[in-house]
């Protein structure tokens, strides 16, 4: 029932595509096309059994572009999209411009989503920017961008600015990004572009930028710096989505050289030759209050219309010209005369209203008075700019007052949410109804989706997510609710990063959830038992070809679907020993019953998978019309019966050589004692005692093995920090009663890095290692050493030892890892040292390499993780 309810669904969905009159296309996550209707072919040339299975970007070079790709990527993460430009579509015959929408589509046959797009025809190949006629003979330099960060248009004040001639704005608009822009992130600007970009305008702090420094616009040749600062203003359609970003950048160059020299006085002469757009001066400031220009430049007649000698002459001039709104903060009111002042207002001259920008730096003289040099700007075009622009936003956001598309303000100081008139009215409500405290909003959610909402949104509230976004159930006024899309981001926090004031959008996707659910309902139970099973299951058709596999199967075998579909199991992973039996319970299961099978199969690697398998026929109207071939990994199963031979065996030779090494010494001893005790035995006793220590001692260390051995079998991991130098001393000091420790030269190289780890097996393994290397040392040298070399990182210690003793044979090295193997015949110890240390060093995850040579010496190197984050995590608990 399931898969014919699969199957109408996909045969709905290729009518659709099939009868439909515009362009549709669906590509998998690999972006291979999958679906290919007879418009595509139209417009491509391209037909559909040609397109099938091929990279979208082999068939058209138009699908190559970044910007398409990224919306596709959205969609297939099941966010629905459309293009904010369009693409030139060309054949044999003629070209045309389509705007691609972006849907997400669930293909079963491959992992994750794909994505359907519908090219639909237009008229222009880039929707013109409606700012173009405002600014192409604005005298202020400004550029258009699109949301990708690509330039759309700069106007000729732009490229009078870097001096660029218009071939030279060809290969910008051609080239550039604005993202992309090394220099603009080195000088700290990306913050500032990505806020405006985002759809909030944003004022860019002055910076100084040289075209030349730049590498994709480097071949223009332009090595002129300039000195900038300006605003970039985002424009949004009407979907609430940024359309443009307009940049207005104004030339402070003269001005940032004037800032610079004005704090030398002695430059004040060469500052005439600037020719800066404004005035620059020497203002002075009288204890007694009295104040005077003693210097103005010539620029004053143009902007004020009186001569410098008249200003510096009578101060009070310019207070005149000062419009009555904005005289506060002018010159003779700028408040403390020893703090740096800026001013910014409009002034009167024969009737004309001009915008001025002044600032000035204080110089406290000897005599007590003030001298101020400093720069007073025209900025008028400047602000007539500004003015349009805001103009032009005011009109945009009546505009989406009346658009279907639901708009919210935020406002955690009153605590209130605010949304728009048109958007209230579709859910039933008056918009002062949801001017409401944040718990009330809070109730508008349906109570089994409110916790996921509040998690996302104090993720976006702590800065942890750049934007919220939750899709979640609304109630209207009538007591029902609709799926929406919530989406919004913090455009205001205070001094301590709290979030302030936030904005967002909403969007009705109800008939999509619905859809949605519809067919996850009705794939629900196929793919709990098919496609989440833990074990591998294909599906085979009459003709055992494949049709379906799960991911258990992938897991299982690491063959992909690409591998399997449409192929005979048996030709894949039947070995070729095992092909009649194979073939027998294909028979069994197509005659309609059920068969099982323990055996083996081949992973795509080349091992062997121990299986059991089961064969369950799919029968319609008593007839097989496919068959599930379930597959059950018994790998463990048969690792852990092989392991658990190996370990009895290990465990009668443990019995035996302990019971072997335990008698030796005990008969010694007891052989000692009726030699002692023998009447005519004249021997010294004390001899006999010392030779019995000596057995007792042997005893004594062979125990001491054993236990060890079985300690760090049963004994958990503690972590602690580890002290290698003191661990060091330490195996030295309890070994020095050891025969010829005294003559072992230490060199140590230990880095002060502290490490994490259990200490009782860093000790054993230490402990064993520096046994050894006393007990085997060459009697022939006379410099016998051990070195130990440690580098700890933040992930693992690695330590050699390397000795210059006797050394292993090469046909004994393979086994010196082996419990109770002497390595030797010299050898005095239990044979389970080395066993202990490798046993040690696995259980700590590490790995362990021997080398040696004999007469030569043997060096070991030991791999150990660090243990830190453990250590931390248990001391943070405490």
């Amino acid at each position: 029932m399931i898969m014919n309810e699969l199957n109408t669904d996909r045969l709905l969905l290729n009518e659709f595509i099939e009868g439909n009159a515009e362009a549709i296309f669906i590509f998998d996550n690999n972006f291979r096309v999958v679906a290919w209707n007879r418009r595509c072919y139209e417009l491509l040339g391209v037909k559909k059994e040609i397109a099938i299975s091929k990279e979208l970007g082999s068939i058209a070079p138009v699908f190559d572009d970044a910007y398409f790709k990224m919306l596709a990527q959205k969609a297939m993460a099941a966010k629905p999209s459309v293009a904010k430009k369009s693409y030139t579509i060309s054949n044999k015959i003629s070209s045309t411009y389509v705007v691609p929408s972006f849907s997400p589509v669930s293909l079963s046959e491959v992992d994750g989503n794909g994505c359907m797009v519908i090219l639909r025809e237009t008229e222009l190949s880039e929707r013109p920017s409606k700012f173009k006629p405002l600014i192409a003979e604005s005298p202020i330099a400004t550029a258009i961008y699109r949301p990708d960060g690509t330039p759309k248009y700069f106007n000729k004040a732009y490229s009078n600015l870097w001096g660029a001639t218009k071939g030279m704005s060809d290969v910008v608009i051609k080239y550039y990004n604005i993202f992309e822009d090394e220099q603009l992130e080195e000088l700290g600007l990306t913050p500032f572009l990505e806020k405006a970009f985002s759809g909030e305008a944003t004022e860019i702090p002055p910076f100084a930028y040289n075209p030349y420094d730049t590498a994709s616009i480097r071949r223009l040749g332009l090595r002129q710096p300039k000195y900038v600062k300006g605003h970039v203003f985002p424009t949004k359609d009407e979907f609430g989505e940024v359309e443009e970003v307009v940049m207005v950048l104004s030339d402070i160059t003269f001005q940032k050289q004037a800032e610079e020299i004005l704090t030398d006085t002695h430059l004040k002469f060469q500052m005439l030759t600037l020719g800066l757009p404004g005035v620059i001066y020497e203002f002075e400031e009288q204890a007694d209050s009295s104040a005077r220009f003693k210097y103005i430049s010539q620029g004053c007649n143009e902007m004020f219309g009186f001569s410098p000698e008249e200003i510096m002459k009578d101060a009070s001039l310019l207070n005149k010209l000062i419009h009555p709104d904005d005289l506060e903060g002018f010159l003779s009111t700028s408040g403390d005369s020893g703090s740096e002042w800026q001013w910014e207002g409009r002034i009167l001259v024969e009737g004309r209203e001009r915008w001025i920008e002044g600032k000035s730096s204080p110089t406290r003289q000897k005599d007590g008075s003030i001298i101020r040099y400093g720069l007073l700007l025209d900025i008028t075009e400047k602000k007539e700019v500004e003015k349009r622009y805001k103009i032009s936003e005011e009109r945009l956001q009546l505009a989406l007052q009346g658009a279907e598309l639901g708009l919210w303000e935020w406002d955690l100081k009153d605590k209130k949410t605010i949304f728009n008139k048109a958007w209230a009215a579709k859910y039933g409500y008056d918009h002062h109804e949801l001017e409401l405290q944040f718990d009330d909003w809070g109730k508008l959610i349906h109570p089994e989706d409110l916790p996921f909402v509040k998690a996302k949104l104090t993720e976006h509230l702590k800065g942890e997510t750049e934007y919220f976004e939750a899709e979640y159930r609304f109630r209207t006024k009538g007591g029902s609710y609709r799926w929406i899309l919530d989406k919004g981001r913090a455009v205001q926090r205070d001094e301590n990063g709290k979030v302030t004031k936030a904005s967002g959008t909403y969007l009705d996707i109800n008939e999509k959830k619905s859809s949605q659910l519809l067919i996850q309902r009705n794939e629900q139970l196929f793919t709990q038992l098919f496609e989440n099973s833990p074990l591998g299951i294909v599906l085979l058709d009459e003709k055992h070809r494949v049709i379906q596999m799960n991911q258990g199967f992938k897991d299982m075998f690491g063959y992909s679907a690409k591998d399997i579909i449409g192929n005979q199991l048996n030709n894949i992973l039947v070995p070729q020993d095992l092909h009649q039996e194979a073939i027998d319970i294909n028979l069994l299961t197509v005659s309609g019953k059920v068969g099982m099978l323990e055996s083996h199969r081949t992973h795509k690697n080349g091992n062997l998978v121990p299986v059991i398998i089961y064969g369950v026929p799919v029968t319609l109207d008593n007839k097989t019309i496919g068959i599930y071939g379930i597959y059950v990994d018994i790998s463990a199963r048969t690792k852990a019966e092989n392991e658990l031979q190996v370990r009895n065996n290990e465990l009668d030779n443990f019995v035996y050589k302990v019971s072997h090494d335990l008698r030796a010494p005990l008969s010694s001893i007891l052989g000692l004692v009726n030699l002692a005790q023998h009447q005519d035995n004249d021997d010294d006793l004390l001899q006999y005692i010392g030779l019995i220590e000596n057995r007792v001692k042997q005893l004594d260390h062979f125990i001491n093995d054993v236990l060890s051995h079985s300690k760090n079998l049963k004994l958990a991991i503690t972590v602690d920090p580890i002290n290698f130098e003191k661990v060091v001393e330490n195996c030295f000091t309890d070994l020095s009663y050891l025969p010829n420790a005294h003559k072992v030269n230490i060199k140590t190289n230990i880095s002060s890095m502290t490490f994490y780890s259990d200490r009782w097996r860093i000790n054993e393994i230490f402990r064993n290692l520096i046994s050894n290397a006393i007990k085997y040392l060459n009697p022939d040298i006379d410099n016998p050493y051990v070195k130990i070399d440690i580098k700890v990182t933040e992930k693992l210690a690695h330590i050699k030892f390397k000795d210059n003793g006797i050394g292993i044979e090469k046909n004994t090295l393979p086994k010196v890892f082996e419990m109770f193997y002497r390595a030797t015949e010299y050898s005095e110890g239990s044979g389970i040292g080395l066993y202990i240390v490798k046993n040690a060093i696995e259980k700590l995850g590490g790995k362990i390499r021997v080398e040696s040579k004999p007469q030569i010496g043997t060096s070991f190197d030991i791999i150990i993780p660090n243990c830190k984050e453990a250590w931390l995590e248990r001391e943070n608990e405490k």
